[in-house]
This record gives structure tokens, sequence and C-alpha cells, in this order.
């Protein structure tokens, strides 16, 4: 009985702190005037938008700036965000700046991609070719600063800016593997032509963006596994059995289906989807690195893919979205990732149909990951899929010959 009543007394004591730290932190927060988490993440999304003025773009540039009218929509949403977080700026005020200037940075994307507000289009030479990656940071930093700046200015709840950081968190890391794979393409392509004195031929380049794709994807993981101290036992591989097997079986069977479905459903509309870079190089009369391609999908492209956009991005998200949360927030930063690869395949309109495609498609890989719990299911529906895909595709060009 003393026992009992100590517990009780304790557990008692408990809950009064638990109560009187809530409603400290809900008068702390009205008497600071808001929680400002979300414009902090409003912060590293302008961010984003400002780091693609400075690639390549068909328009006006001032020094080492390409596209000067972007820099100053970003710049404006920067500070905007900046103000906010440091409560310079009221909330109304601050909110309304800053997602005025995002949203100015999704329509200026638009127009670019539409032409009308290229520099030919001005009157300029339009000499200079728009970098697909700055399209897809300025999107990504456009379209997030304006949910972030939505989110600030209803005042909605911290658990809505940590669930904006936790995004903003997944695509700078899913962007951030693209960089790396870039890098290390680019000094494999210079280090085979220094040794050779030529440059490499499209089926060479072809394998050193494959290796590349696994040294930029395992550079990321590694850096993430340092800093988040994550030991070897965080990844999710092991020897699948039975019922991982059917979920790979079951998972490409859906990617297929799906694939059906969506050009049938596309066809009825009249809507087109964008072609990938891959499939732009093979039509050009390199039909071969198809071929290359089916290997190459099982032992580098699905396994470096769903090490970064399963077991790290989804995986960490899991905390703050869920399980569900976190296979949509993980598919959507999945897709965005594919702007570079879709960006000089088609229309504004085609690229975006394309993106929604892969989205749906990630979510298969994402849920076969959350039910196994073993990165090698995805991998195998992955690299199925896309081997089926390549092979496609080689059949097509050359009318299976």
């Amino acid at each position: 009985m003393d026992d009992g009543s100590t517990a009780g007394a304790a557990n008692d004591s408990a809950a009064a702190v638990d109560d009187r730290s809530t409603a400290g932190v809900e008068d702390g927060a009205t008497a600071g005037g808001s929680d400002r988490s979300t414009a902090g993440a409003g912060v590293v999304l302008a961010g984003l938008a400002l780091v693609a003025a400075g690639l390549p773009w068909d328009a006006a540039g001032v020094g080492p700036v390409e596209n000067a009218t972007l820099a100053v929509l970003a710049g404006v949403a920067l500070l905007g965000f900046s103000l906010r977080r440091h409560g310079v700026l009221a909330r109304e005020s601050g909110a309304l700046v800053a997602g005025i200037a995002s949203l100015g940075v999704v329509g200026y994307v638009g127009l670019a991609a539409s032409g009308v507000a290229s520099a030919s289009a001005l009157g300029g030479d339009g000499a200079a070719a728009t970098s697909p990656w700055g399209v897809g940071l300025a999107l990504v930093g456009g379209v997030g600063g304006a949910v972030a700046a939505y989110g600030d200015w209803r005042g909605l709840p911290a658990s809505f800016g940590e669930q904006v950081r936790a995004t903003s968190w997944g695509l700078a890391v899913g962007f951030l593997g693209l960089f790396a794979i870039a890098a290390w393409g680019s000094l494999l392509v210079s280090g085979v032509a220094g040794v050779t004195g030529t440059e490499p031929g499209a089926m060479v380049q072809l394998a050193l963006s494959s290796v590349a794709l696994g040294l930029g994807t395992g550079t990321i993981a590694l850096i993430y596994f340092r800093w988040a101290d994550r030991t070897v036992s965080y990844l999710d591989v092991s020897t699948p059995d039975r019922r991982d097997a059917g979920y790979a079986v079951g998972g490409v069977a859906a990617l297929l289906g799906l694939q059906v479905a969506v050009s049938e459903v596309f066809s009825q509309l009249g809507l087109s989807t964008a072609e990938h870079s891959v499939q732009q190089q093979a039509a050009s009369g390199n039909v071969e690195i198809l071929l290359l391609l089916i290997p190459l999908a099982f032992l580098v492209i699905g396994p470096g893919e769903e090490l970064l956009y399963r077991n790290i991005i989804q995986k960490d998200l899991y905390g703050t979205f869920g399980e569900w949360g976190a296979v949509a927030v993980g598919s959507g930063v999945f897709a965005l990732a594919h702007i570079p690869a879709y960006a000089g395949g088609g229309s504004l309109a085609s690229v975006l149909n394309t993106l929604v495609v892969i989205f749906f498609l990630s979510v298969i890989l994402g849920a076969a990951y959350l039910k196994t719990e073993n990165l090698v299911a995805p991998v195998l529906i992955h690299g199925a899929y896309d081997a089926i895909v390549f092979g496609q595709m080689y059949v097509q060009l050359t009318g299976g010959a």
C-alpha cells in the first residue's frame, strides 16, 4: 500500500509538472508572438532558390549571378524568412513578404520553362542553356518556401515547423546525392580523358556515370552515418526470406501494372510524359547503351538509389511523419530529385506529368521497404523494373533486331 501510494503520488506530481511545462510552453509561445521554426525552414528553402540563381540560365545575369531576376526573388524570400525567424518582422508581414517572393520564384520558373522569360524571348542572344539543376532547385525552393510561409502565417503548431524542416532536410539530402553523383562523374570522366588523351565515348561515359552513382550515393551515406552517429546496423540489409521474395515479385508486377495503367489513362486524356536523358541519348544513335544498363540496374542503380532514398531519407522521416507519411514524403523527394534527368526531355507539363508517375512508382518501392524492413526487396524491385524498361526501349528503337 505504501509503495502504491508513493508511486501514485509520484505519478500525480509528474503529471502536474508536465501540465505546468505544457502551459509554460503555450504561455511562452503566446508571449513571444509565435513559434518561428517554420520560418527557419523557409530560410533553408529560399537559400536553395538563391543557389539556383547562380547556375546557368537563359536569362540576364549580373556578375557571378546567372539569373538576376531569380536572385532578387529568392533574395527577398530569404530576407523575409530571416527577419521573421529572428522576430524582426511580425508573423503576418514576414510571412506575406516571404510567401509572395516564393510564389514569384515558382511563377518565374514556369515562365522560364515555357520560354517566355528566356533571354532570347526578351531580345537577347539566348546562348546560355538553362541548367536542369537550376530549375530543380528553384522549383523546390519556391514551392517549399510558399508552404513554409503559409504555415508561418497561419501560426500552425511547432509540429508543422518540424515537418517542414524534415522535408527540407530530405530534399537537401536527395539533391546533395545528385551533386555528389555529378561530381564523381566529372572526376571519373576527366581521369579517363587524362589517361587516354581522348574524350571517353558514350558507352564508357555511361559506365563511368553508373560507377559515379554508386560512389555518389555511398559518399552521402557515409557522411550521413558520420553526422548522425549511425553504425552499420542501421543498414536494413539481410538475406531475403520467402516473404521478402513475395513482396519483390508483387512489387515488380505492381510497377509494371501501374506503367500500363498510366499509359492508357494518359493516352485517353491526351497527356504526354518527358523522355529520360538516357532515352534521349539512346534515340540519338547510342542504342547499345540500353543493353549495358540492364545489368547495371541491378548492380548499381537500384542499390544506390534505394540506399539513399529509402534506407536514409524515408527511414529518417518515420519519427516526424509516421510510417506511411514518410513513404509519401520520401516519394515526393524521390520524384523531385528526378527533375534534372527529365528537364530537357519535353515541355514543362510533360515533365510534371512524369514526376507524378515517378511519385506513385516510388510509393510502391517505399511500401515494400516499409513492410519488409529489408532494403534488398526494393532494390530487387527497382532493378528488375528498370531492366525491363531498358529492354523495352531497346526493342522499340531497334525493332527487335
